[in-house]
């Protein structure tokens, strides 16, 4: 979580408007222990919103030119009368992140994480500066504080990026959320939370598939493991053509996936997909269950998907 500590932190450096300062002035500034300061500002380079280095015996800090730090930084000077940072940081920051749309409190509290009762809280202080309107139970960002959503959410994937680049290398994310992503690699990844999915995982289900394609993970604190239902919607998520399609109905029979669970997981990764997932979960579902009379663009003809079953020793 974005800290309200890390948030005093950047729009101190904001409002000082000096490029540099050292651990020990800012300590000074903010009225804080030298030590706090220093894990305050370790923990926000790991983010990548703030760059250090050494000269001398002192350690300087500054902003990175990251897009959503110049974003916050035009809005704090602009609106330098209102405590923003306050209300964004934290909680805040995460039910920003799902404000791209009216949504009501409940459907922001589900996809936040964040509870309801806080929800609430937030988009009250929210209102009561003019930052967030509220009409039919939906709750929208007034102009000029759309720009927050996309503040929200480049600082999240800043913050993933930076965590996923300390165990993997040449990275392309596929899907993210405030606290999960799904992202393609060059390299094997041996992280707690980080878990090997698509392709490469279906000879862990039974169909070992020979595929030279990049490793992909997901990243979660949610769950412990990728299940088959999981595995199914994330590699539709990595790629949706003919034969990725064709992999998940050989994984789908192979191991009698429910069909209302896999729904239900699809449905986790809608709001934050270019895919339409839940389309395309159902044209498989029909496609299986009618023997292939129920079909779509993109599946295989029946009489192939039997050979191709046959091949993997799935029973159609």
């Amino acid at each position: 979580m974005v800290k309200k500590s890390h948030f005093r932190v950047v729009s101190h450096l904001i409002d000082e408007d000096e490029s540099e300062v050292s651990i020990s002035m800012l300590a000074d500034q903010l009225g804080w222990s030298p030590g706090h300061v220093s894990r305050i500002v370790s923990e926000l380079e790991a983010y990548g919103y703030v760059q250090t280095k050494q000269s001398g015996r002192q350690k300087l800090v500054s902003l990175t030119d990251i897009e959503p730090i110049e974003q916050l930084e035009g809005l704090l000077t602009e609106y330098s009368h209102m405590d923003l940072s306050g209300l964004i940081a934290g909680s805040g920051l995460q039910i920003l992140y799902y404000l791209d749309q009216g949504r009501t409190a409940t459907e922001l509290a589900e996809q936040s994480g964040v509870s309801q009762a806080t929800v609430y809280r937030r988009l009250d202080d929210l209102q009561r500066v003019g930052v967030v309107g509220k009409s039919r139970s939906r709750y929208r960002l007034n102009d000029p504080f759309t720009v927050l959503v996309s503040i929200a959410r480049g600082l999240f994937h800043q913050k993933h990026r930076h965590e996923a680049e300390k165990y993997a290398t040449g990275l392309n994310f596929i899907w993210e959320t405030h606290d999960e992503y799904l992202f393609a690699c060059g390299s094997d990844v041996s992280a707690d939370e980080f878990y090997l999915t698509g392709p490469a995982l279906f000879g862990e289900f039974g169909v070992p598939l020979l595929t030279r394609d990049r490793r992909h993970y997901f990243r979660t604190d949610r769950r412990s493991k990728i299940t088959p239902a999981e595995l199914v919607c994330h590699t539709l998520l990595i790629d949706d053509d003919s034969r990725y399609r064709t992999y998940c109905l050989l994984l789908m029979q192979k191991q009698g996936i429910d069909r209302t669970v896999l729904r239900e997981r699809a449905e986790h990764y809608v709001s934050e997909s270019a895919t339409d997932l839940r389309a395309i979960i159902d044209e498989l579902i029909g496609f299986l269950e009618s023997e292939g009379t129920v079909t779509a663009e993109q599946l295989p003809e029946w009489e192939e998907f039997k050979q191709t079953a046959s091949e993997y020793e799935v029973t159609l």
